[in-house]
């Protein structure tokens, strides 16, 4: 009789545990999505053409695995197990580096040697030969650059398993190339600029220390990584971290500029993320940058140094009429690829 109970509450307690990610759906508010995650939309009966959806049953099944009651608490969940317990990600895009670094996984391959060829390397330097061809034959001038990946500036945390093979990353074996076309580049990897430990991005600090760099390549002198800067905890988690902990509270600390930038945005940042951002500030000369998820931090700054600025998140790298004083094209090392011509052009 009493194994009979235990067996029907045994019953019981998996048949809860299996249904309540389903009555989480109905009983809690969805989960926010957090590190750029793309969830199943809602499954439709019709497509937009007014036909049966065919596959609403496999659309029915994404939407339940994206949303079910719970996820991001269990996501966070597992992963602490296999970090704690295995010393493992949980994440294929996240790399577990030593006390606590985050990595991108997709950045091994230059990390490791593994990149592009050397027609592809000469592809791209042509490119921005005709790039840097155009903005000077409107007077401007032209300035490439590449933000490095977190492991090349911090090949010390990374996992030993990995040979750290700089030597042979895209960039180091691109600089030729750009020199053979006359391309005008500044060098960040000979800068000690800081990184978040679970963000794939610098801090306001580093940031700072390449807007040096590059107004000095143009000539400008500034000194914004003298600061002042202070000691302040981060109102984000990374977003390394946020993809293996959804609902993690951990916050970094970091240096975050202190003092007076006098710019304003003549069209709404959106948190940095805008397509397009329009400055005015009280420098001299204008500005047109392309830039990516690493110009959030760096556009400040230059902005503050030109009286006009559009910073542009477009990866067409077709300069629209207009005068500029100076054009620069920003990129991380790890898209280095997207600079490759389109064959079908």
């Amino acid at each position: 009789m009493r194994k009979a109970i235990w067996s029907k509450l045994y019953i019981a307690l998996a048949l809860l545990l299996m249904l309540t990610p389903l009555f989480g759906m109905w009983l809690l508010q969805p989960a926010e999505v957090g590190a750029n995650q793309i969830l199943s939309a809602p499954p439709q009966l019709h497509q937009r053409d007014g036909t049966w959806n065919l596959r609403v049953l496999n659309d029915s099944a994404d939407y339940l695995a994206d949303h079910f009651g719970l996820r991001q608490e269990l996501v966070g969940l597992w992963s602490g197990l296999n970090a704690g317990l295995l010393a493992s990600s949980a994440e294929d895009q996240v790399l577990l580096g030593k006390d606590g670094w985050l990595f991108f996984s997709p950045t091994l391959p230059d990390y490791t040697g593994q990149s592009l060829t050397d027609a592809e390397l000469d592809a791209i330097a042509a490119r921005l030969a005709r790039i840097q061809y155009e903005a000077e034959s409107r007077g401007a001038v032209f300035l490439f650059t590449v933000v490095p990946n977190k492991n090349s500036l911090h090949p010390e945390a990374m996992p030993e398993a990995y040979p750290f093979q700089h030597e042979q990353s895209s960039i180091a074996r691109l600089q030729p190339y750009l020199e053979r076309h006359g391309v005008h580049y500044a060098d960040l990897f000979s800068l000690p600029m800081p990184y978040y430990r679970g963000d794939t991005h610098w801090t306001q600090e580093g940031a700072a220390m390449a807007a040096d760099r590059l107004l000095s390549a143009l000539d400008r002198e500034s000194a914004y990584a003298a600061g002042p800067f202070r000691l302040a905890r981060s109102t984000e988690p990374g977003d390394l971290y946020e993809m293996l902990f959804p609902t993690g509270k951990a916050r970094e600390e970091a240096m975050v500029y202190d003092g007076a930038l006098r710019f304003e945005h003549l069209n709404p940042p959106k948190g940095g993320n805008a397509i397009t951002i329009r400055t005015r500030g009280e420098g001299e000369g204008s500005l047109y940058c392309w830039r990516d998820s690493f110009g959030i931090a760096l556009y400040p700054y230059l902005a503050d140094a030109f009286q006009e600025a559009c910073f542009s998140r477009s990866t067409e790298y077709t300069l629209p009429e207009g005068r500029y004083d100076a054009v620069i094209l920003e990129l991380v090392e790890r898209n280095l690829p997207q600079l490759l011509p389109d064959p079908a052009a």
